[in-house]
């Protein structure tokens, strides 16, 4: 029995997760449909409704619906709830995820939540926007642009984003849900810098779903616990197939 528990530490003690610092990772499939996923609460408790769908898609596939309102009801700046997930001490962190896009409309996601008016966005803007996608501060009731950056998200498809939160710096990347390439091997969609919030929570903004989210420290701490038959487990970036 000894030696067993001697193998088993040393083996815990090599792992590449012994010393993982992630966050957070899910991909919904654990999760009932018509409620909200484990771990997740109201940051803000507006109109709307966050639950966990069948992929519009692939309907055997589990993605978490942040809002059930419609796209011009669904934000939170005209009354639309906040839902989000993690610890208020979240400092440093990267973050993966599907994203879809059910309408043409502005919605995005949260980093850096501290509270209803205190939070960073990284946002899809709606068609004539200058530029596809911002980065912005909520302080108070006002609403400062960062930077914005280029990248051709149609809505009623996937894509699969990554988001660096470093220091006072942010970098954010996109591609399509089945292009292979690593997002190591790809320029940004946009860098912004801002100082004002240190740490906070991860969060949704408007009208979006996503799916295969992953919040961790570093790349070697981006992988999720397949769950599912119909999903592919992916590790260190590499996204699960369809």
């Amino acid at each position: 029995m000894y030696k067993l528990v001697t193998i088993l530490l040393l083996l815990m003690a090599f792992s590449p997760f012994a010393f993982s610092k992630q966050f957070y990772a899910s991909d919904f499939e654990g999760d009932n449909l018509g409620n909200p996923p484990k771990g997740w609460e109201l940051g803000f408790k507006g109109a709307g409704n966050g639950k966990v769908i069948a992929d519009p898609l692939k309907p055997t596939n589990k993605v978490f619906a942040h809002s059930d309102m419609a796209k011009d009801r669904a934000r939170h700046d005209v009354g639309g709830s906040i839902w989000v997930v993690g610890e208020p001490n979240w400092k440093d962190y990267i973050i993966e995820y599907d994203a879809y896009f059910p309408e043409d409309f502005y919605m995005g996601i949260l980093f850096r939540f501290v509270g209803e008016n205190e939070f960073y966005l990284l946002d899809r803007r709606s068609a004539g926007e200058l530029g596809n996608f911002d980065f912005w501060k909520r302080g108070g009731a006002a609403w400062t642009r960062i930077s914005t950056g280029k990248f051709d998200a149609q809505p009623k498809q996937w894509y699969r984003f990554r988001v660096v939160v470093k220091g006072d710096k942010f970098e954010a990347y996109g591609k399509s849900k089945d292009d292979k390439t690593p997002f190591n091997n790809m320029k940004p969609i946009m860098t912004g810098q801002e100082a004002t919030y240190k740490e906070g929570r991860f969060g949704l903004y408007g009208l979006i779903y996503i799916d295969n989210l992953a919040i961790g420290e570093t790349e070697n701490d981006l992988f999720i616990a397949v769950e599912s038959y119909d999903k592919l487990p992916f590790t260190w970036g590499n996204v699960k197939g369809y």
